[in-house]
């Protein structure tokens, strides 16, 4: 009786043994094999999304969103933004948006983030998703056409597109200190004349401005101006 606990004892010992080998076997030969991940997971269709969504577009957009933050940092992955394929970002960006647009999660990622990336002709990307997410809704979206104009020229370099960008600020559902945004645009791009012209149209039809954007823009007409009179007569 003892003798045979003592060769189950034995059995269990080699069984044991073999398996850890076989695990040891294993992870030897497979340790280098990853699985090929997407830094930027594949656009699902519509079809695909409305049934995922079960609904509940709002929860939808929460569950997508993280993911998309997450992506090309998971599973032990660190990737730098210039190897995201920035084209499928912005296919993102607008999906995300037709589920919740009202957010402005995607566009503080999209601004304060992915416009981060050291490839800087994908900036435009960015700058173009912040155009169209925020003339949907110019009065509560006009923040983010503020930092569009400040990528166009400083990371982009590019005045023709932040024209393009600040020419909606123009509008009385817009602050006035933002608003005054296109002038400094059209200043910077040496058109003196539509800086004035964009000043004294929102001093002329903004409503309750405060007294000190109305002294800058006081201010600011006055010196161009003299400016102005200087140039033409050196």
């Amino acid at each position: 009786m003892q003798a045979c606990s003592i060769n189950r004892a034995g059995i269990w010992h080699i069984a044991f043994i073999a398996l850890l080998l076989f695990q040891v076997i294993f992870w030897s030969q497979t340790r280098h094999i990853k699985p090929e991940l997407e830094i930027v997971p594949a656009v699902p269709g519509k079809a695909a999304l409305d049934a995922m969504s079960f609904g509940d577009n709002a929860f939808y957009f929460r569950v997508l969103a993280l993911k998309l933050q997450n992506a090309g940092d998971s599973y032990g992955r660190f990737t730098p933004l210039k190897d995201y394929d920035y084209h499928k970002l912005a296919l993102w960006f607008g999906l995300l948006d037709g589920l919740d647009n009202r957010s402005n999660m995607v566009p503080f990622m999209a601004s304060y983030y992915f416009s981060q990336t050291q490839n800087v002709q994908d900036v435009r990307y960015i700058v173009d998703y912040l155009y169209a997410h925020a003339t949907r809704d110019i009065e509560h979206k006009w923040w983010w056409l503020l930092q569009a104009i400040y990528l166009s020229i400083h990371r982009l370099n590019d005045m023709d597109l932040a024209l393009k960008v600040a020419t909606p600020l123009v509008n009385d559902k817009v602050p006035a200190w933002a608003q005054q945004m296109a002038a400094v645009v059209h200043e910077k791009r040496g058109e003196m004349d539509d800086a004035l012209r964009i000043m004294e149209t929102i001093q002329r039809h903004s409503k309750d401005i405060p007294e000190a954007d109305l002294r800058y823009m006081e201010y600011f007409v006055k010196e161009r101006l003299e400016r102005m009179e200087k140039l033409s007569n050196p």
